[in-house]
């Protein structure tokens, strides 16, 4: 039943996204549902963000935070599925603003909650100096573990927690001894041996509002005073309990969204 609801739930939003985000010129993309479906999306997206209208204020982070004028950017050269190279500019924004934050925080101790593949990993790793710790937390995914998270999840969810890692990309770079692996569901794992010392605090794991606040909750414990906590997928239509309690943080807490971008962040 449970699954039937998230299949419903997809299939209503999408339908929702094509009807506002469409177009006369969406109709070309008609034999091909898939860009079509993401091309709505997107606009919806693109909509709110050039309109200024997701609620919170917009700022590029170094517009937010003190950062050198000019710094060198560290982007990995290839392109994957859950990748942030697409062909569309937004994930890319999001990539930037990453990379961005690490040079302006400039971390010694970072904290990631969905590793995935490790995309976001390698590249906090290759823009952060030497000595940074990189530790990312995710499920196990070896194909055979059977995934009971304890809180509620989203239909996406469910499709990254059955994706099998039999590779990292950091895997064999030079950055790959700046990561530690960790394995566990982030609404029950230990937190304690990193509060008050991550300097940086990234949160793209589930996106359902349950797991939002969870990892939003342990992240204010662990970062210091004057770190940043970073959410990725602010905004974006089809993945709104992400927004929701974005929102609703930013009533106690001065969030900032990237213009273009679905990265929000505030220096706690």
């Amino acid at each position: 039943m449970a699954s039937l609801s998230k299949l419903m739930s997809a299939a209503w939003v999408s339908g929702r996204n094509v009807a506002l985000g469409g177009s006369v010129a969406s109709l070309t993309l008609l034999r091909q549902p898939r860009k079509m479906f993401a091309h709505a999306t997107e606009s919806l997206f693109l909509c709110k963000t050039m309109g200024n209208r997701r609620g919170i204020p917009q700022k590029f982070v170094f517009e937010a935070l003190p950062c050198e004028r000019s710094y060198e950017l560290a982007i990995a050269n290839f392109q994957s599925e859950e990748g942030w190279m697409r062909d569309t500019g937004s994930y890319s924004t999001d990539l930037i603003s990453l990379c961005q934050l690490c040079h302006c925080v400039n971390p010694r101790r970072i904290f990631e909650i969905g590793t995935l593949r490790g995309y976001t990993a390698l590249h906090m790793a290759m823009n952060t100096v030497p000595e940074c710790e990189i530790f990312t937390l995710d499920l196990p995914k070896d194909g055979q573990t059977k995934i009971v998270s304890k809180l509620r999840t989203t239909l996406m969810d469910d499709v990254h927690c059955q994706m099998p890692v039999t590779e990292y990309y950091f895997a064999g770079t030079p950055q790959e001894k700046k990561i530690r692996l960790l394995f566990g569901d982030s609404a029950e794992f230990d937190f304690s041996p990193y509060q008050q010392n991550i300097d940086l605090f990234f949160i793209d794991g589930a996106h359902s509002y349950d797991y939002v606040r969870s990892d939003s909750e342990r992240a204010l414990r662990c970062v210091y005073p004057g770190g940043v906590i970073a959410w990725h997928d602010f905004g974006r239509v089809g993945l709104n309990e992400v927004s929701r309690y974005i929102l609703e943080l930013s009533q106690s807490l001065q969030i900032y969204s990237v213009p273009g971008g679905s990265l929000a962040f505030a220096v706690v």
